[in-house]
């Protein structure tokens, strides 16, 4: 296509000619897969492009290449559906739609299509995206939502369990997620830095028993191990670690909860 600074006998194209050109090339192959010419599509009084008879309602015009197959039906007046299947290869029509007379490739689409709208639902419903313009990490949060869903179908197949249970799963959607968690989990307990309720929490998560604080022993007055021996300083206190008696000037206060983190 040409424009008008190129080639003044033509006026410049907009974008419904480029559209129109794009059109007519589907069409042509479409129709020229059944054996028909652009001709048949033109209107008599050269106005647009449409069909050249008034279609009846309930019928259908399939076309065929190599591994397509395109049909267009009517169910209603002003209503026209347009479908395509690399599985269907002839011009069936169902013979249990009655009256309705719908073309083979429409019923079992029918039949199959609740499967994508239940998937839909079911990811919307406990749906892990986040806002974000990155398409790749868009396409793992997708992968997350569906890998979800396959999982608590094998589960309960598996487990044989009935759907009519309520929360079933909000349940399994959360037990799944601690259970990638736990092996983290496990090395942060063992953190010292981490605070006491914190690890508190993460000993119950994991259903083990919460380490209590240390006892302590009873302790008979010794010498400070770190004051001079001309001084004889006896105490009751001793190091938490390693046990050697030490007075008030070479002690360090901590306070129950970080000596409990310490020991654990």
């Amino acid at each position: 296509m040409e424009s008008s600074t190129s080639n003044p006998s033509y006026g410049a194209t907009n974008k419904a000619e480029i559209k129109a050109l794009f059109g007519l090339l589907f069409l042509a192959g479409l129709f020229r897969s059944g054996r028909k010419s652009l001709i048949d599509l033109w209107s008599n009084d050269g106005t647009g492009i449409e069909f050249k008879t008034i279609r009846e309602e309930k019928s259908s015009v399939f076309g065929f290449q190599k591994d397509i197959t395109i049909v267009s039906y009517i169910p209603k007046p002003r209503k026209c559906g347009h479908m395509m299947s690399s599985l269907h290869h002839d011009d069936e029509v169902d013979p249990e739609s009655g009256d309705q007379r719908k073309p083979s490739i429409i019923t079992f689409y029918n039949s199959t299509k609740s499967g994508v709208d239940v998937v839909d639902k079911l990811a919307r419903t406990y749906d892990v995206t986040r806002n974000c313009k990155r398409w790749p990490l868009t396409v793992f949060f997708s992968m997350l939502n569906h890998a979800g869903i396959n999982s608590f179908i094998v589960y309960m197949l598996n487990n044989s369990i009935e759907r009519k249970k309520t929360n079933l799963r909000k349940n399994f959607i959360k037990q799944l997620g601690l259970s990638l968690l736990e092996d983290h989990i496990r090395k942060r307990k063992d953190n010292p830095h981490i605070p006491r309720n914190i690890r508190r929490r993460v000993h119950e998560m994991l259903h083990e028993e919460v380490p209590g604080p240390p006892p302590k022993q009873p302790r008979r007055s010794q010498r400070c191990s770190f004051c001079p021996r001309n001084k004889d300083r006896k105490t009751l206190n001793g190091c938490f670690k390693c046990n050697a008696a030490i007075c008030k000037e070479h002690a360090n206060l901590m306070c129950q909860n970080c000596t409990d983190l310490d020991n654990e």
